[in-house]
């Protein structure tokens, strides 16, 4: 069906129905604002966007969004640099894979805002702890991907590479990691999310800044629009880090 409608046609139909969702939520919350609840509690979206705008333009919430990101960042780029490596390690040696699958297994069920109380005996309040948690929840999702996709390489890859002569050492790094790189970056696609829902988890317990410790600062003093409207900033913020990183990564794919 894509084939027979013009492209222009399928991007504007493809775009309507991206946000058809968007404004039936949109409806729903205008129709529930006042009517099923409390509109001092639920204030209506016009009022939320008008708070988004007023925040935005007074750079209230900049320096704090900042913070945030600078984060998720850190936070993200360490469970990648660890889960890539970490992934490829089980799938390439027996020894790694029984240590580490037993770990993960045990730790990742458990709730990762249940370890911000110990994170924070360990680093104290702020971007430390912060970090750990981002790290901690977006590990995962790499490491299952970088590991199935190491599992499932052409053998005939490492063959190749075995006798041309390279060492056992080179060949996670020269040839497994680049032929599972489209598994990794799906991995990191769906890390970026779980990134954004932990930084605020740790931010609304153990930082004193940040777009999460903001979000509980307006609801403690009853300013229930603005808490909405820091709530619209983070999430367009992880809307746009998606959107963004699917662009890159259509052209990563695209050049490997």
């Amino acid at each position: 069906m894509e084939e027979s409608v013009p492209e222009p046609l399928w991007r504007i139909g493809r775009f309507i129905f991206e946000w058809v969702p968007l404004l039936i939520f949109a409806g729903l919350w205008k129709f529930a604002s006042g009517t099923i609840v409390n509109e001092n509690i639920l204030p209506s979206p016009t009022e939320v966007a008008l708070a988004t705008w007023e925040l935005m333009i007074a750079g209230d919430v900049i320096p704090h969004l900042q913070i945030s990101l600078y984060r998720v960042g850190v936070g993200l780029a360490l469970s990648i640099s660890v889960g890539v490596l970490l992934g490829v390690g089980m799938a390439r040696s027996k020894p790694v894979e029984n240590v580490f699958e037993v770990f993960l297994a045990l730790v990742y069920p458990i709730p990762k805002a249940a370890l911000v109380p110990l994170a924070i005996l360990w680093l104290g309040v702020g971007t430390e702890t912060a970090i750990l948690i981002v790290f901690l929840a977006c590990l995962l999702p790499i490491v299952l991907n970088s590991y199935n996709a190491a599992q499932n390489i052409d053998r005939n890859l490492i063959w190749s590479a075995q006798m041309m002569g390279m060492p056992s050492w080179k060949i996670p790094l020269k040839v497994v990691i680049p032929a599972t790189f489209p598994s990794i970056l799906t991995g990191i696609r769906q890390a970026i999310p779980i990134a954004f829902i932990a930084l605020v988890s740790a931010e609304l317990i153990a930082s004193n800044e940040g777009v999460g410790f903001e979000i509980l600062r307006y609801s403690q003093v009853g300013a229930y629009t603005k808490m909405f409207a820091v709530l619209v900033v983070i999430s367009a913020a992880a809307f746009f880090a998606v959107r963004g990183y699917e662009w890159t990564e259509r052209r990563l794919i695209r050049w490997t």
